[in-house]
């Protein structure tokens, strides 16, 4: 081969090659134009229309680890989930330190409820990116997921402080200390989201409930208010309202509340059982009756509600009335030591003191703690001349605080019985 045909060779070769590296590059520079049109359909919400960009990218740059991405995020949010997974970890096989790769295949791994994985998708989101709220918000998430509370509130502490503005933050971290039940830690957490959002009724409706796990009935009044001024139809804090009234004393004020509740269907058997203690503690058992026999129902085997039936009866001193109801209560929950105890009290009324002993001794040993129940088996020990024994309980009663034993004590007991133990 001559010179001159050599130096054509070259000169077609060296051509082939420009002519290769300009097509790649321009595969590459279409891929990518295809990604950021993607990419910008994709933060309209247009899932569909995004997938199809990202998919050409794709097919123009096969290296692509952008278009893969973007292929898993738009499926992701279509619900495919596995195959949003296959482009995710395709995209992190050509680029390894891709953070949204790492974060969407830890969202991926929260709905496939794989969350030991997801945490450690996320952790590495944090490693490449130490101030993606995001990332520390969804390991709360996760840790959340497998009871790690105490890990999870600290997850969602830093993701607060880096983003203000999260308020779903602020609600899981609630959530997390309500399970620690650190009821304080959430209610300051509920403090920091109102001084972002001053009209957030149900963070006034949930923080109020929370004031009322620890007692704090003015806090939680107050709350209830700040929610019904927002907004006077709410009837959670309506119903809640009545509660605190009726914490406090207040029995009228919480049956205007229940009644409330009841005319909107709100927790029904609830605001009518709650509605009935009420009017009980107002001497009103008719009243009080009436709600309970609409309790019964819808709730038959509502234990409460069969026991505060027969305290109604034996309120009217109806004591013969008041007995099946115990006997129901006792039939749903044979642990139930009030039961036992009350029937105790209606048969002793009915001068049953012999069927009377064995309730108020059932009682005692379901709930050790209890002096009523050891004074009224001794008055019907005293009915049934069983001087000893009833004496025996009397100071048992008194031991345990109930004053009214003392009485009975100097009546009908030696000073030598007095002071046995």
């Amino acid at each position: 081969m001559s010179r001159k045909l050599k130096s054509i060779s070259a000169i077609i070769i060296l051509a082939f090659a420009l002519a290769a590296i300009i097509l790649w590059f321009s595969r590459k520079t279409i891929s990518r134009k295809l990604v950021l049109k993607g990419t910008t359909l994709f933060e309209e919400q247009k899932y569909s229309e995004s997938l199809n960009l990202f998919e050409k990218a794709y097919k123009w740059y096969g290296k692509s680890a952008k278009a893969l991405l973007g292929m898993g995020k738009a499926e992701y949010y279509l619900l495919q989930y596995p195959q949003a997974m296959d482009y995710v970890n395709r995209s992190l096989q050509i680029d390894s330190v891709l953070i949204d790769g790492y974060f969407y295949r830890g969202l991926l791994e929260l709905k496939l409820d794989d969350k030991p994985r997801a945490i450690l998708d996320f952790t590495r989101v944090i490693t490449l990116d130490s101030l993606n709220a995001q990332a520390y918000y969804h390991r709360g998430v996760a840790k959340a997921g497998l009871t790690d509370f105490k890990g999870s509130v600290e997850d969602y502490r830093k993701a607060m402080s880096m983003d203000k503005e999260n308020i779903e933050s602020y609600l899981k971290s609630v959530e997390a200390r309500s399970a620690l039940e650190d009821f304080k830690g959430a209610i300051g957490d509920y403090d920091k989201l109102l001084n972002i959002d001053l009209n957030n009724e149900e963070a006034y409706v949930n923080r109020g409930y929370l004031k009322l796990n620890i007692n704090d009935l003015d806090g939680a009044l107050a709350d209830f208010n700040s929610a019904l001024s927002i907004n006077p139809n709410n009837i959670d804090a309506v119903f809640n309202r009545g509660s605190v009234f009726a914490r406090k004393g207040d029995f009228q004020s919480a049956i205007k509340d229940f009644t409330r509740s009841v005319e909107k269907q709100h927790k029904l058997p609830k605001a009518l059982y709650n509605r009935a203690l009420s009017h009980l503690n107002l001497k009103k058992p008719n009243e009080a009756l009436r709600d309970l026999k609409e309790v019964l129902k819808i709730e038959p085997e509502n234990a409460d509600a069969n026991l505060t039936m027969g305290v109604a009866y034996s309120i009217k001193q109806d004591f013969k009335n008041s007995i099946p109801y115990y006997d129901k209560a006792i039939a749903i929950k044979p642990s139930f030591a009030e039961a036992y105890f009350n029937r105790g009290v209606s048969k002793g009324n009915l001068n049953q003191h012999i069927e009377a002993i064995p309730d108020y001794s059932k009682a005692i040993e379901l709930r050790n703690n209890y002096p009523e129940a050891y004074y009224s088996r001794a008055v019907s020990e005293l009915n049934l001349q069983q001087s000893a024994a009833a004496c025996n309980d009397l100071n048992k009663a008194k031991e345990q605080g109930f004053k009214a034993a003392d009485e009975l004590i100097s009546i009908h007991c030696s000073q030598a019985s007095a002071t046995a133990k």
